[in-house]
């Protein structure tokens, strides 16, 4: 009867494990009936964001027009109003902004990018291409290069100096590594 009792509670949690795995890339429900919803980069910018662009592409005089140079900014702080107040998991690379340097090195406050390395030695991506993350609790500080996923409810706020003008702001629930098999770059 043991045996049989603990190849059950075995087989149970094999078969959880496997189905979460299955599913990892899926709207999953967490507590009090809110989805999470797994966006990419992409998913952050308004579909009508970038219709200023002609169809050929940006060419190099129009970096001299002050029009085009105002419409360039304002799409970098265009929003999709749809996603304020909604639970979003989405992946990336941490920028610490508010660090703890003791003996465990945490950070409470970050700035969360698609790409390895920006807003350290290369201009800042758009304001709408960053997330502004809070955390309820610190965590350990990632590495530049390590891939993370992070979970929490997005607002949508005023450019936020502090953290290179980011206009999406999560409080952070869930901050997990990832690999860079599992990044969603919206590519």
């Amino acid at each position: 009867m043991k045996f049989f009792l603990v190849f059950a509670v075995q087989f149970l949690l094999y078969c959880n494990f496997s189905l979460s795995t299955a599913f990892a890339n899926e709207p999953m429900e967490v507590a009090n009936d809110i989805s999470t919803l797994t966006i990419t980069w992409t998913d952050l910018l308004p579909i009508d964001a970038f219709d200023f662009i002609p169809e050929g592409g940006v060419k190099d005089e129009m970096w001299e027009d002050p029009n085009f140079l105002l419409a360039v900014e304002k799409a970098g702080l265009a929003t999709v109003n749809e996603l304020d107040g909604s639970s979003i998991r989405l992946t990336g690379f941490m920028v610490p902004l508010d660090v703890d340097y003791g003996e465990a090195e945490t950070v409470s406050e970050f700035v969360l990018v698609p790409s390895a390395g920006m807003c350290m030695h290369v201009p800042p991506p758009p304001p709408n291409q960053m997330l502004l993350v809070k955390l309820k609790k610190p965590v350990k500080i990632r590495h530049m290069y390590q891939p993370i996923g992070v979970s929490g409810i997005v607002s949508i706020k005023p450019p936020a100096e502090e953290a290179f003008g980011s206009v999406y702001v999560v409080e952070g629930d869930i901050i997990e590594d990832v690999t860079f098999k599992d990044l969603d770059l919206g590519r």
